[in-house]
């Protein structure tokens, strides 16, 4: 699962393996490690009680939680990504869950486990 953070967003893409075990398990999770005792959890779960996305950060984790029939409705289906918006101190925090497409221009290995591209084969 890919994390990217710029000004006041947070995007996941999700290859298709990390989808169908959010589909299955209801979570999916990360650890980037910056030292011997630091690192930054991010994880993306479902939950029967959240009525849309939201994302909140303690203790050094971010935990993206979407509703079940939101994850599964997206999981199973051809929707590209679940998009929200959440209040912020600053603001509004913009949530996006991608599926993870091939590169057009990448290399065998970097487009291991990922979703078709739908511009594969057209023209630039």
């Amino acid at each position: 699962m890919k994390l990217r953070l710029q000004s006041n967003s947070l995007r996941l893409r999700l290859k298709r393996g990390e989808v169908a075990q959010l589909v299955q398990d209801g979570s999916v999770e990360e650890v980037i490690t910056f030292g011997s005792d630091q690192a930054l959890h991010y994880r993306l779960q479902t939950s029967a009680i959240v009525k849309s996305p939201q994302a909140i950060f303690s203790a050094g984790e971010i935990n993206v939680t979407v509703p079940i029939e939101t994850a599964q409705k997206w999981g199973l289906g051809d929707d590209i990504g679940i998009e929200a918006t959440q209040p912020a101190r600053e603001g509004s925090l913009q949530i996006l869950i991608e599926k993870d497409f091939a590169c057009l221009n990448g290399n065998e290995a970097q487009n291991v486990d990922t979703f078709p591209n739908p511009l594969a084969g057209t023209p630039c």
